[in-house]
């Protein structure tokens, strides 16, 4: 009887000691930002990729866990997707639905909070290399990299363990993390293109991603930098206007900068946070106190990080 009770108390130390083990891997291959909406994981580019020349190096994921499609897969994480989705929570991001259709047969595609993704790691002379993820991924029918995207974070499914009876992550079955495709409804984060409907459409851009194996660290970023260049119509000029936008700006981290033109509108670039930037616009929509603001033209272009505070110019 006393031995029965040993092996049950060993038994369970062992389970508590894996289960801890197992966080304590997590959260040294999955770093949280909180306050910048941020995560970096761990992986390395996919050793299987193309590995099935059937699929003429066609992609389906650009990440998946060690479970998951690693020969239709760009990047291996060194995490479940479980973690990887309760990462994307703990920074304030909300899931919504992966692609679908409804019951006419129409496309409905993904839904849920936006998220901009980085890959990055050292190329062979050990200089760190950060791109946008879409530019690694060639599109076939373009022959272009994949346009830049905001990633939705669909959120995968929930099913009945049946064995345990309770609700688990369907990603946690099939290890799809984030696909450039809208056939698999169990994937957590999911490309918002129409095109994403061809699931051969994409394929690695040779030209510019590493090497099969190398380390990299995946970035998602649910508050990207961005720059807004932003054209406002209306009486906006001789009612402080510029000082306004200045002053907005300063109070919300924005750089760059506000000048009036000869033909009567005001001409802004913010570069900034997402949320901030943002909230600079919502702002300029009112304008100041004897401002009339008609119109508000917004043109999103590529951030430069050129801009270090914000100025009224001439």
């Amino acid at each position: 009887m006393l031995k029965r009770e040993w092996l049950i108390a060993v038994t369970f130390t062992f389970i508590a000691l894996m289960l801890a083990y197992s966080s304590a891997e997590a959260a040294q291959t999955i770093k949280i930002f909180p306050d910048q909406k941020r995560i970096e994981v761990e992986g390395e580019m996919s050793l299987e990729m193309g590995q099935y020349k059937q699929l003429e190096g066609a992609i389906e994921y650009l990440a998946c866990s060690k479970g998951g499609k690693t020969y239709e897969s760009m990047v291996v994480l060194k995490c479940e997707p479980t973690e990887f989705y309760e990462a994307l929570k703990k920074i304030g991001l909300k899931p919504g639905k992966p692609a679908s259709f409804d019951d006419s047969g129409k496309h409905v595609p993904p839904s849920g909070d936006k998220v901009r993704i980085f890959i990055e790691w050292k190329n062979p002379k050990g200089k760190t290399m950060h791109m946008r993820a879409e530019d690694l991924i060639h599109n076939k029918k373009t022959k272009k990299t994949m346009q830049y995207v905001d990633w939705i974070f669909a959120g995968s499914a929930f099913m009945e363990d049946p064995e345990t009876e309770k609700q688990v992550l369907q990603a946690e079955y099939t290890g799809s993390i984030v696909s450039t495709h809208h056939g698999d409804h169990t994937v957590i984060i999911q490309n918002p293109l129409s095109e994403a409907l061809d699931e051969s459409i994409y394929s690695v851009n040779p030209k510019l991603a590493p090497k099969p194996g190398t380390k990299i660290k995946f970035i998602v970023d649910g508050d990207p930098m961005v720059q807004l260049f932003v054209l406002i119509s209306g009486e906006v000029q001789g009612v402080g206007f510029r000082d306004f936008t200045r002053q907005t700006a300063d109070e919300m981290s924005v750089c760059g900068y506000v000048k009036n033109l000869r033909n009567g509108k005001v001409e802004a670039v913010l570069e900034g946070r997402r949320s901030s930037v943002n909230g600079v616009l919502k702002k300029l929509r009112i304008g100041p106190e004897y401002a009339d603001v008609e119109k508000v033209k917004i043109e999103e272009r590529k951030f430069t990080g050129k801009y270090k505070d914000f100025q009224i110019e001439m």
